[in-house]
């Protein structure tokens, strides 16, 4: 009681300085941080498209509870409810099943929970959040149902039981007596929120497709919440796009997004200098790039399709310290924020951008790298083994018309010494190539395990041999005139031949197999990670570091002018 009592209290003191519309508060905003540095709202998905959720969890063990809303076109938070429950679950509005504190969509097996998507509603309209509660405390006792306060389409309203049909509601709505009392529920656009591990409905949110319930911890100046065995700062957001699964949405400054990200990139223990170049790069990357889900609510992704991200489990004093340095500061060219790729290491040289992804950027270009240690890389210095049926399987798998493989060599290099072109030939003289970023994926497989790390490597076997000292030929793509002058096509079998007085000959059977040497991990475009490390134990700072890897780019304060 007295924890609830205290609770109580601040939230009377938060409505005392807050900007209010009817039903609702504005609490937060996307503004400048208290040092005054820009540090905008960022929403990161974290469960998405196939792996949405018919329920998520949350766990707030370092403040005390929560409050409800949802955040508007400018991202501030417009509060709707609270509860000062510590431990709650978001469900999507459809019969929901718990057993032993999992949540199912589908009924489990027996002595599982009900959660029904169908209630009451008791009819009457509330001015205030308090007023709907103390109308369910009320209604709670009369009816022997229990009750809950709802958030409907911009009204404060009341609502009872949990039922698994309309019909079920409908004749439960009757037995009360409730003037204007009718069953509801089977929306698509409504969350229903419970007690963990428990049926008690606390909340219910549907403002239709104008809002999405988002809720935000409470209780402490600094809050972390557990959600998947990972803790985050920030509020979250949850979406049910086309009327599906719950989407699940981290909203936080970037600057807390940034230490989420920088240890997950990069190991916390590094030189402070390269975690710094690293934040400016993952607040750079994040806010450059914020458009690429835009469809799917949210700005960018939690794993290496945008960057890693899951939340504070791994940062510490150092990687914590590091992002808090560069808090506000964004890698620039000419007034915009750089896309601020970067890879693992590179094995000597960088490569533009666009000789990986055909796209030019002035500040994504080709740099000599003398500062890794491939010796300490993760896999610096790699090399496979590949048999020419290993290379035939594995471009039939990926859908490629082509025979048994005879020949794979490197066609073209780019002036910085990074694969450009990739060439590979069947039995019957048919070429494939593969140009760019494609070149490094190509020969990628999961399923052997062999990859091709890296943009920078050789390739040696195969059945190109050498005449007179001049080009290399290749078996397969070749004729030889015989005796009689009869011309016979190389079988392209890994052989050299012979041509004499007695015909075609053959001189020497090579090995069926090809050796792929790297250096380097990554798309070698941006900045090296153990580059970057390099220069930082070198001496150098991280906008010298970023200025080195970013060609012509600047480090400066974020902005709302900057695009």
């Amino acid at each position: 009681m007295k924890k609830l009592a205290l609770f109580c209290t601040i939230l009377f003191v938060m409505f005392t300085i807050i900007v209010t519309f009817p039903g609702s508060g504005m609490v937060t905003t996307a503004e400048a941080n208290t040092s005054g540095l820009y540090d905008p709202i960022i929403k990161v998905g974290l469960y998405y498209g196939n792996d949405a959720l018919p329920s998520a969890n949350l766990a707030n063990e370092i403040g005390s509870g929560y409050l409800f809303g949802f955040f508007d076109s400018q991202r501030s938070f417009w509060q709707t409810g609270w509860t000062a429950q510590e431990k709650i679950t978001i469900n999507k509005d459809k019969n929901m099943y718990v057993l032993s504190g999992k949540y199912y969509d589908s009924l489990p097996p027996s002595g599982a929970l009900t959660i029904g998507a169908y209630h009451i509603d008791s009819g009457t309209s509330f001015a205030t959040f308090d007023e709907a509660v103390a109308a369910a405390q009320a209604l709670s006792a009369s009816t022997g149902i229990q009750a809950f306060p709802a958030y409907v389409r911009g009204e404060h309203r009341v609502r009872l039981g949990s039922y698994t049909s309309i019909e079920k509601a409908n004749e439960a709505a009757a037995k009360t007596g409730l003037q204007g009392a009718t069953g509801v529920g089977g929306s698509t656009t409504c969350y229903t929120v419970t007690i963990t591990s428990t049926g008690e409905i606390i909340y219910e949110f549907d403002a239709g497709s104008e809002a999405f319930l988002a809720i935000q911890p409470t209780g402490a100046a600094y809050t972390e919440t557990w959600f998947k065995g990972y803790r985050y700062a920030g509020a979250f957001e949850y979406r049910r796009n086309n009327g599906n699964d719950i989407t699940v949405i981290n909203v936080l400054p970037v600057s807390e997004y940034t230490k989420g990200v920088l240890p997950y990139e990069m190991n916390a223990n590094w030189h402070p200098e390269a975690l710094k170049a690293q934040a400016v790069c993952a607040a750079s990357y994040a806010l450059s790039n914020r458009t690429k889900h835009r469809s799917l609510g949210f700005d960018v992704c939690n794993t290496t399709d945008c960057q890693v991200y899951l939340g504070r489990n791994a940062a510490n004093a150092n990687s914590d310290a590091a992002a808090e340095a560069v808090k506000g500061l964004v890698l620039t060219y000419n007034n915009k924020i750089c896309s601020t790729v970067y890879h693992s290491s590179n094995g000597g040289s960088t490569e533009s951008a666009k000789n990986i992804w055909g796209t030019d950027y002035p500040y994504l270009q080709a740099v000599p790298d003398n500062f890794e240690d491939l010796a300490k890389a993760n896999n610096g210095i790699w090399t496979y083994e590949y048999t020419s049926d290993e290379i035939t399987w594995i471009l039939q798998t990926k859908g490629y018309d082509i025979g048994k493989v005879v020949d794979v060599y490197v066609d073209e290099y780019t002036p910085a010494g990074n694969v450009y072109r990739l060439a590979i030939i069947d039995s019957k003289g048919k070429k494939l190539t593969f140009e760019k970023s494609a070149a490094r994926t190509i020969l990628n497989s999961s399923t052997l395990n062999k990859y091709t790390h890296s943009q920078r490597y050789t390739i040696s076997g195969g059945i190109r041999f050498n005449v007179n000292g001049g080009t290399d030929v290749i078996a397969a793509e070749s004729y030889a005139i015989g005796k009689n002058n009869t011309v016979s096509r190389l079988s392209g079998r890994n052989d050299i031949y012979l041509i004499s007085s007695g015909g075609l000959s053959v001189l020497k059977r090579n090995t069926d197999s090809f050796i792929v040497s790297g250096r380097g991990w990554g798309h070698n475009v941006g900045m090296s990670q153990y580059g970057a490390k390099g220069m930082a134990e070198r001496g150098y700072t991280f906008d010298q570091i970023l200025s080195y890897y970013f060609t012509g780019a600047v480090v400066r304060p974020n902005s709302p002018d900057l695009s």
